[in-house]
């Protein structure tokens, strides 16, 4: 069982999707203690649904529900009808619905660790606004149709609600998916520490920024370490800017922006505020609603946008991060593979090569490049004959008024590395010229007896000479026709067999071909004219009563997934290869499925039981 994909856990991730609904809408129940609106100004539960869904399917949204349906019992039950903890989940489970069918139409291929940035900018783009928008006015027609929002709330409230859904998307489903293997994450590596030191620039930053006790300079220490945790992100890429954002969002909402005070002090007065006004609207006015002061919707609008605008603006980051630095490693394994290097000139700061086990064989006195000319190639010829020789190919960035470069990069190739492409070219032309040589030879080793076979046969019996060299026409266009091709598949292949048994049988030599073949089988492809060859060397050896045809059976066995087994058996007896060539036509065919093939292709003859001969041919399918 994968436990990074809830779509394998049967039950498991059903029930951790509820849980996950159920422990994160308290949370942010416990958030609106500070914040008494009934709008919540932050929904991470919004983002773990998105999360769950692209990571076990539509099915997830089964487990939404029900934690949802929990929550909304416990916060429903009372004064407000009881039917609304069953219908106001929906609109979380249309929000979770249309981000996820955005998401998956435009990223088919999703990686869900937002492995490259076009991924995570459609993400950003798509998933959280209008989703988020049609929870909130689904929601909030809901309140006002039961009287629990008047109207002149709604659209403060609507602000509310779909940034604090949006901004849950945007901050808690990329930090589920990237973190979803965090039991098994080396806290102990480097990667690791560097995560764990961004954290704590980045909690001491707001703590000097919203501390008290600090002095006036505090403040100014908090900005100037700004930079330093922009760096931070870049370091860690999107695993740090997903934890960066968690922390900044905790640490916004323990501290109350306007007032800059500590979170305990803060909570208490609010919770004393919102308990207050709750009893005086509820026992002393017969509202129904908590209505809180217009200028507290507008400060959460404002502080929630700006929580999504810094989750907008890290997320990106450390994805660029990890892209360059992906990219980086594999040129560097590339250039180390070929012992080859990168390399950059300025008139400012001279060469650097970054290959160190390729600079030390440059000297000083070596020219890289024509400063004339914007782009060519020079061979630096070695030192002495245990150093080797290299190509540098280079390219001019940046010229002078006169034209002469100021700036060049480039890149050093290992001499030997070009020799042995040339080789490797070289030796694919000379197997084309042996694989049409095979074929040349194979051939008129075909049409030689075909053409004995017709010349008997215009002497013995005329009607079946002119009915042979039809056949034989059909035949051999067949034969030409499949020879352009480096192979054909095994239907092709069987119905020029069947033109060779016909021209056989002309010539007097009956044979009974029975094919065990499926469709699977007729799509594999094999060289041309292998099976006619194996079928002419089973006629040729073959023992059978001349009063009946020789029984040659042919069939396909799959070994495993990836090779398929042609066998061919014939009563006959094994005898061994005759030096003068009579085997000289499965002598050939092993030449030739070892230049197609190579080692994955084998061709074996044996005598299954006394007085049959079995030809069995791996093919990799």
């Amino acid at each position: 069982m994968d436990r990074n994909n809830l779509g394998s856990w049967p039950w498991g991730g059903l029930l951790l999707a509820a849980c996950s609904q159920i422990i994160l809408g308290y949370a942010t129940l416990f958030i609106q203690t500070i914040y008494p609106v009934w709008s919540s100004p932050f929904w991470p539960a919004s983002g773990a649904a998105l999360a769950a869904v692209l990571l076990g399917g539509p099915r997830m949204l089964l487990g939404i529900y029900v934690g949802l349906l929990v929550l909304g019992f416990k916060f429903f039950w009372g004064p407000y009808p009881l039917w609304m903890a069953f219908v106001v989940p929906t609109g979380n489970l249309l929000e979770t619905s249309l981000a996820y069918l955005l998401f998956r139409q435009f990223v088919p291929k999703f990686d869900p660790a937002f492995g490259n940035i076009r991924q995570l900018s459609i993400f950003i783009l798509l998933c959280p606004w209008i989703p988020a928008l049609l929870s909130a006015t689904t929601s909030q027609l809901l309140m006002q149709y039961v009287g629990t929002i008047p109207s002149d709330r709604f659209l403060s409230e609507l602000a509310v609600y779909s940034l604090g859904n949006a901004t849950g998307i945007l901050l808690v489903a990329p930090l589920a998916l990237v973190w979803r293997d965090f039991r098994s994450f080396p806290w102990n590596s480097m990667e690791g520490k560097r995560i764990m030191a961004h954290l704590g620039v980045i909690f001491l930053g707001l703590w000097f920024y919203y501390a008290e006790w600090a002095p006036p300079w505090g403040r100014l220490v908090a900005v100037a370490m700004i930079p330093l945790a922009v760096w931070g992100v870049w370091m860690t890429g999107i695993r740090g800017a997903t934890m960066a954002c968690l922390l900044g969002s905790i640490t916004y909402f323990a501290f109350d922006v306007p007032g800059s005070r500590p979170f305990s002090s803060l909570l208490a007065e609010k919770q004393k505020e919102a308990e207050l006004r709750f009893v005086l609207d509820r026992k002393l006015g017969g509202d129904n609603a908590l209505q809180p002061p217009p200028r507290i919707a507008r400060e959460i609008s404002d502080q929630v946008g700006l929580l999504a605008i810094i989750c907008i603006t890290i997320l990106p980051l450390g994805v660029a991060a990890d892209d360059l630095r992906a990219k980086a490693l594999r040129d560097r394994m590339a250039m180390a593979a070929l012992s080859s290097s990168f390399w950059n000139w300025s008139l400012a700061s001279g060469l650097e090569i970054e290959n160190p086990e390729v600079a030390q064989f440059i000297r000083p006195d070596m020219r890289l490049f024509s400063p004339e000319k914007k782009t060519g190639s020079i061979k630096l010829q070695a030192a002495d004959s245990h150093s080797p020789a290299y190509l540098s190919h280079w390219v001019t960035q940046e010229t002078d008024p006169s034209g002469r470069a100021v700036k060049v990069a480039g890149i050093l190739q290992n001499y030997a590395v070009e020799e042995e492409r040339d080789a490797a070219r070289e030796q694919a032309r000379l197997l084309e010229l042996e694989m049409q040589t095979l074929r040349a030879h194979l051939n008129p080793h075909l049409l030689f007896n075909c053409l004995t076979g017709l010349r008997a046969l215009i002497t013995e019996n005329p009607v079946k000479a002119r009915e042979f060299s039809g056949h034989l026409a059909r035949f051999l266009r067949a034969a030409v026709d499949s020879q352009n091709q480096k192979t054909i598949s095994l239907r092709q292949e069987l119905e020029i067999c069947e033109d060779f048994i016909r021209l056989e049988e002309l010539r007097g030599r009956q044979a009974a071909l029975r094919v065990r073949l499926d469709s699977r089988d007729g799509q594999v492809q094999i060289p041309p004219l292998t099976l006619v060859t194996l079928l002419e060397n089973a006629l040729k050896h073959g023992i059978h009563d001349s009063r009946e045809p020789l029984p040659v059976e042919m069939s396909a066995d799959w070994p495993d997934s990836r090779h398929i087994c042609l066998t061919i058996r014939q009563p006959g007896n094994l005898q061994k290869p005759d030096p003068s060539g009579n085997h000289s036509g499965l002598n050939l065919i092993r030449r030739q499925i070892d230049m197609i093939f190579g080692a994955e292709a084998t061709l074996k003859l044996t005598e299954e039981i006394p007085g049959m001969v079995v030809v069995e041919l791996v093919l990799p399918a």
